[in-house]
């Protein structure tokens, strides 16, 4: 057990039991299961938070079973000379254990739903709407959220939770909520993690609730001043006390993401200062970085229409470069002529190390699009009529009308994932001049945080008529970018000029061979106007139909082997598939058959085709004599057959 004191919290005192601490090897939380995520994601409840325009020690009030309080046992000393300490159970559930997160999140959310059948919306909040012990929901009339408030409250406090420090835009809300007496300091709440400064830190974003907007505050002014080089730790420290989990200003933090990958390619040690290339950049970065104190995003998407007869639109704007990818996304709410458009959520991560082409950064681009915009969808309680993804690459858009499967694996599986989320039609291409997400990727020149540009209001033609929208251009829908590889395999037919399942002795087989290589050699004679051979068949004559036979019975069965074993003439054998019956041998291909190495082989009194006999498949017709040796998949042939005259 240890304590932990929060600066922005002084004089509070939490303490935290150790359950990872180790005793001979064995500590509580490596006993406990984890349990599965309880947790509604940070960012739904920040998304349905801004959609209409308006516990305290949780783990405490949960008790567990007496039978398990045993494993939570602990001494305690009244003092520090004290040799006898008191031994103590903890009843309830501590901070530390593993599988506390979700046993709390299971027992407040099954507690809730004992009253469905009365507060249905206060159930809802509850659920879906509390990230661990914070609430953050809103509503249009002030009458409701107090009315949800009230419920919400007295559902948790009839199970034992205790909800306090009641915050909200509406005074008369506040007032409400705490008895008439407002709560002092609630007009401007701190949501930062890291930042010292305000009365409560909720879900790590700033909301002043005298604007009713987001917006943020700096820290650490020595570094933040420049006079300081600051090395790689620091500038990864600076990065990660932004917490921007919307991507409010993911255009703005790419830089410094950029610039820290660019001092890891450097090897730049963690406690070394970076260099002076490096070191320029950070002071241009720095130099923008005091507009975002300035920067001031409403919480509510809209401010004129009202979703009940708006007509809802999500527009999801995705580019890419050789730094990285970005997708940023739009709602537009129509109503009658009113036409508003509020930024939902943007992405923006660094390209990887490893370099990866253009056509495949603008895919990669696309999918991060696409999974953010489903999060969003998904998150969102009000109905969305329409969904548009605006890309300014060409070849996705051809990618995408094509047969994916005609592309690498890496294409293919990307373009897959986007057509089952969203559909073909979806689609749009727009100029590289109006993609808003080429703000993230490209630094052309400083970024402009002010409220009315682009990346936070969207694109001029979004506030305009569909009519007046990019048309989509008549481009080519093929490309031959990233296809796949095809492997063309150009091979002569084996077609055997004689038919050996036609005879039944060996010897008037080769014979019948022999004259069919002497006819076609007669007829080739013939066509040169040379004397045709009339005389008996010859040794050589035999010699070549016994081999063209042995062929015709290899390639019936071994052809697969004959390929590998013709690819390599050393050693191929290894290569042979284990499936085949040749695979513990060691055979061999000389200049016409496939053979086997005897033990005699290094022997130079016998002669080579006794040493290296021809291997025949024992089924074939031209295998059914004449064989020594066999087994029931093979024949190897040892003795050459008499030369008939």
């Amino acid at each position: 057990m240890f304590p932990v004191l929060n600066p922005n919290k002084p004089g509070k005192i939490r303490l935290v039991w150790d359950a990872a601490a180790t005793s001979h090897g064995i500590s509580l939380n490596s006993v406990l299961l984890k349990g599965p995520d309880q947790l509604t994601s940070l960012l739904s409840v920040l998304i349905q938070f801004r959609e209409y325009r308006d516990i305290r020690e949780m783990y405490h009030q949960v008790l567990m079973r007496s039978e398990d309080q045993h494993c939570q046992r602990f001494l305690w000393k009244e003092t520090e000379t004290d040799t006898n300490p008191s031994i103590y159970v903890m009843q309830v559930m501590s901070f530390g254990a593993c599988c506390s997160p979700s046993t709390a999140q299971y027992v407040k959310n099954i507690h809730a739903k004992q009253f469905d059948s009365e507060y249905l919306d206060a159930v809802h909040a509850i659920v879906h709407q509390h990230y661990v012990d914070d609430m953050l929901i809103s509503v249009e009339t002030e009458g409701e959220a107090i009315q949800l408030a009230v419920d919400v409250k007295n559902i948790h406090h009839s199970g034992g939770f205790e909800m306090r420090n009641w915050v909200s835009n509406s005074p008369a809300v506040v007032a409400a909520l705490e008895g008439g007496v407002a709560l002092s300091g609630a007009r401007e709440i701190n949501m930062s993690i890291g930042e010292a400064n305000g009365t409560e830190k909720v879900l790590g974003m700033w909301w002043d609730t005298t604007t009713d907007c987001f917006t943020y505050k700096l820290s650490d002014a020595d570094l933040l001043s420049g006079d300081k080089r600051p090395t790689k730790r620091e500038v990864l420290r600076t990065l990660m006390m932004v917490f921007d989990p919307i991507g409010f200003i993911s255009h703005f933090l790419m830089f410094l993401r950029s610039l820290l990958q660019e001092i890891w390619r450097a090897s730049v040690d963690w406690d070394e200062q970076i260099h002076d290339s490096h070191y320029e950049k950070w002071l241009t970065w720095l130099r923008v970085l005091p507009k975002v104190s300035d920067i001031k995003i409403p919480r509510c998407y809209r401010t004129a229409t009202s979703t009940g007869g708006s007509r809802i639109q999500m527009h999801t704007f995705v580019d890419a470069s050789e730094n990285g990818f970005a997708a940023v996304i739009y709602l537009r709410f129509q109503e009658e002529k009113t036409v508003e458009c509020a930024l939902a959520g943007a992405k923006c991560r660094v390209a990887p190390l490893k370099f990866l082409s253009i056509p495949r950064s603008e895919l990669q681009a696309a999918v991060i699009g696409v999974r953010l915009a489903d999060t969003i969808f998904q998150s969102l309680s009000v109905k969305v009529q329409k969904r548009y993804f605006w890309t300014d690459s060409r070849d996705v858009m051809c990618c995408l009308h094509s047969d994916h499967r005609r592309y690498s694996q890496y294409v293919g599986v990307r373009i897959s994932e986007i057509l089952e989320t969203t559909n073909l039609a979806d689609w749009r291409w727009v100029p590289t001049k109006l993609n808003v997400a080429d703000e993230g990727t490209k630094w052309k020149s400083t970024p402009d945080l002010r409220h009315s540009s682009r990346w936070f209001r969207g694109p001029d033609f979004l506030w305009k008529r569909e009519d007046d929208w990019p048309a989509t251009s008549q481009f080519v829908r093929v490309t031959n970018t990233e296809l796949r590889p095809y492997l063309h395999l150009h091979f002569k037919v084996f077609d055997p000029i004689i038919d050996a399942s036609h005879f039944s002795q060996w010897a008037t087989l080769l014979k019948a061979t022999a004259y069919v290589f002497r006819a076609i050699r007669n007829m080739q004679q013939t066509t040169r106007r040379t004397a045709k051979t009339r005389s008996p068949l010859t040794r050589d004559e035999f010699i070549k139909a016994e081999s063209y036979l042995y062929q015709i019975a290899q390639r019936h069965s071994y052809r697969e082997e004959i390929a590998v074993l013709s690819m390599d003439h050393h050693e191929s054998t290894n290569k042979i598939p284990k499936s085949s019956p040749l695979f513990r041998l060691c055979p061999f291909m000389d200049e016409t058959v496939l053979r086997i190495r005897g033990r005699t082989n290094g022997c130079r009194f016998i002669d080579s085709s006794v040493a290296n006999p021809v291997i025949l498949p024992r089924e074939h017709s031209i295998t059914k004599s004449s064989c020594k040796i066999s087994n029931e998949n093979f024949c190897i042939r040892i003795t050459r057959p008499s030369i008939m005259s």
